[in-house]
């Protein structure tokens, strides 16, 4: 997943979420306090990154409210400049303007997601609506989108090359969806709801992750009995760091509940997980996220009335490859419909399975468990055994290889960079002749503070107009071990590392020249073929070969690899049917064009699921309450996109094996120059065209899930 919490470059506003300003008349104490704010002054660190070190929680604040000052001053200049427009004095300007903003933003936000304590909690709070503000302001000024659409309207005149007339018509499109284009009142309404919305995904976001860190789990000895030693030794540690030694401790993360589901023999210690994770948000408590989500879908309903599109996914599709609801849901209903048959079929093999222990009503926190005893009963694989073999330190060297093989880069570790938090790594990237390409911060693990899921962020983006090289960030939710011990991740937790990396290379090989068109400002549903197509080179039997190794220094046994490898595609009905009737379900409440005053988000899901057939076993893969990719993400009307994606990424992989070749280097450079670098300096579809010769279908998705 690709975080986008704030605006990068001066594409001034697609996504700033934050503002309210000081007086231009700055006293002594001002001035002082300016000084000593880290955020304000030049950044002597290496590299220029962000000094972590030294910024505290009250520095951001009055950064941002200077900051905003000068965005607002910039783009005054920009909307009042008294000649005539040209594409360098209002585009091109525009993407040199609120520099300060983007780094104290960038800076922030990356913390703001990967430790949310209370102090950065509140700086969210009380920025979101500044930023929010100070966007609309922008995009709604009708001085400065007259110059934008004065040189849209005779762009065919200026004499642009391809990439500046990407960037001429993108920005035009930002101002148009933005409401630029619409009457007074209908702008003035649309700023209102973009500030409540702003303001609703940060009240989402603090609730879910204030209910996830309530639904911790303690549980006794006797409770995790059976268990492997990897996890009850390191939620032995985290029970005891949280005052509570002696019993063990399980926070309501997906890095914590699936491992435990999949391995914990006892039944109502699955169940107390299960509960905890799967009811996140929807707890009858303060941290219920049901208002902000129904208060939510009311404001996009409402702006998508005031934009003229037929409903907030209408809206949200013209600007995707899919175009259209209807293309995004034939593709949705093409692979849910033989992944429902599959996950009936692996339901039957449970229930017999689970029968054989008594158990004649299968619930949710038995599928997982019961699963793995099939998928050992069938391929001989134990998921605690395989674990063995798969560090994580071990599965960072097959990432980095992975790299090397495809585009020459190499990574290597500073130990010279500030940092936000305890166990972020930097590595400093490189071309194959030495050339730096950038830094990237690893973020694996855990933390209370950290929102759920895993994602890539930027600190700084690359272009060539103003000389940034890149720094991104990659997040995981990764459990740390114990003191001293190894940490043992899953393969669907080696996959979302190689996952998240896929986003890192395509923030930090982006060739293109101006900052709003560089690396991941893509569409959503072609954002994630980058990241997805990375993951297949996880599964490759010389990568694991080489870096499956146990604590020993051995390699995965040749019948375990074997057997991981034929297993890949087990139990696809029931993760497929998880994740499509998210997707579905996303597209469906957007779908909507006025909500029912009683409407219940709890309710209207549970109705949803009975509809589509999904398995009361099964359920989703995001309930509602805890949906943060739509409502605290980016992702509204658009999670079909890791599907859309898939459909690229599982034919683009297979170009590699038709070369016979996984590490094919004519295909590799291909890979790198027609989709890495090239950011939205392009239409992305002519970009896949351009690496694979065609667009896809959905037929490679359904073999890569082994459903066709």
């Amino acid at each position: 997943m690709v975080f986008r919490a704030c605006l990068l470059s001066t594409a001034i506003a697609a996504t700033l979420l934050a503002t309210s300003l000081p007086s231009a008349a700055q006293s002594v104490e001002t001035r002082a306090e300016q000084a000593a704010n880290p955020l304000t002054t030049a950044w002597n660190t290496p590299d220029g990154v962000p000094p972590y070190d030294r910024i505290r929680p009250e520095h951001y604040e009055p950064a941002f409210d200077l900051a905003i000052a000068e965005a607002r001053e910039e783009s005054a200049r920009i909307a009042n400049d008294p000649a005539a427009p040209t594409f360098e004095n209002t585009i091109e300007a525009m993407e040199r303007a609120g520099r300060q903003l983007a780094r104290v933003s960038s800076t922030f936000f990356t913390v703001a997601s990967a430790d949310a304590t209370p102090a950065n909690q509140a700086v969210q709070k009380n920025v979101a609506p500044k930023l929010a503000r100070l966007s609309n302001e922008m995009m709604l000024d009708q001085a400065l989108f007259q110059r934008v659409d004065t040189l849209y309207n005779t762009r065919a005149e200026l004499g642009l090359t391809p990439e500046q007339m990407r960037l001429l018509e993108q920005t035009h499109k930002r101002f148009v969806r933005a409401g630029a284009a619409l009457s007074p009142e209908a702008r003035t309404r649309v700023a209102a709801i973009n500030e409540e919305l702003a303001n609703l995904g940060v009240a989402f976001g603090q609730k879910l992750l204030a209910d996830q860190k309530a639904n911790d789990v303690f549980l006794s000895e006797a409770e995790v009995e059976g268990l492997p030693a990897d996890q009850r030794s390191a939620a032995a540690a985290a029970a005891t760091a949280a005052g509570q030694p002696g019993a063990f401790l399980f926070p309501a993360t997906r890095s914590s509940a699936e491992p435990f589901l999949t391995a914990a023999p006892n039944r109502a210690a699955r169940e107390k997980i299960w509960r905890a994770f799967t009811y996140r948000g929807d707890n009858d408590n303060a941290n219920n996220t049901s208002e902000e989500i129904k208060r939510l879908v009311q404001l996009r309903i409402e702006r998508a009335e005031l934009m003229g599109a037929a409903s907030h996914a209408d809206f949200v599709l013209e600007d995707s490859m899919a175009k259209t609801t209807d293309a995004a849901m034939e593709l949705l209903m093409a692979v849910y419909q033989p992944a429902l048959v599959r996950a009936r079929e692996e339901l039957r093999d449970i229930e017999a399975l689970a029968a054989k222990d008594g158990i004649t009503d299968v619930q949710p926190w038995d599928w997982r468990y019961y699963a793995e005893q099939v998928r050992r009963e069938r391929f001989a694989l134990d998921e605690a055994e395989v674990k063995q073999y798969m560090p994580l330190d071990g599965i960072v060297d097959a990432m980095f290889e992975t790299t090397q093989k495809l585009f020459g880069l190499t990574a290597h570790e500073r130990t010279d960079i500030p940092v936000y938090a305890d166990g972020v790594r930097v590595f400093e990237i490189r071309e194959a002749d030495g050339r730096k390409v950038g830094l990237f911060y690893a973020d694996w693990f855990a933390r209370p503070t950290k929102r759920p899921g895993a994602w890539m962020n930027s600190i700084r983006v690359p272009n060539a107009l103003l000389g940034d090289t890149p720094i991104v960030v990659n997040n995981q939710n990764i459990t740390p071990p114990a003191s001293g011990e190894r940490a043992l991740i899953s393969l669907d937790e080696a996959q979302t590392l190689f996952h998240e990396f896929g986003h890192g290379l395509h923030g930090l090989l982006s060739t293109a020249r101006y900052p709003s068109l560089s690396g991941t400002a893509v569409s959503r549903d072609f954002v994630e073929f980058p990241s997805q197509v990375y993951e297949h080179w996880i599964t490759e039997p010389a990568i694991l070969r080489a870096h499956a190794r146990n604590a020993a220094g051995e390699p995965m046994p040749e019948p375990m690899l074997e057997a991981l490898l034929k297993a890949q595609t087990f139990n696809q009905g029931f993760l497929t049917v998880q994740q499509l009737s998210s997707a579905i379900l996303d597209m469906r409440l957007h779908q909507m064009t006025e909500l029912p005053q009683d409407f219940d988000a709890r309710t209207w899901e549970a109705a949803q699921l009975r509809e589509l057939g999904v398995p009361e076993e099964i359920g989703m893969r995001h309930r509602l309450p805890h949906f943060s990719h739509i409502f605290d993400g980016g992702y509204s009307a658009s999670y079909y996109a890791y599907t859309w994606a898939e459909a690229m990424d599982a034919d683009g992989f297979d170009a590699f094996k038709e070369a016979g070749n996984v590490f094919d280097p004519e295909l590799a450079a291909r890979l790198r120059r027609e989709v890495y670098e090239v950011g939205n300096t392009r239409d992305p579809a002519e970009s896949y065209r351009a690496f694979r010769g065609r667009m896809p279908t959905a037929d490679a998705l359904l073999r890569n899930r082994g459903l066709k």
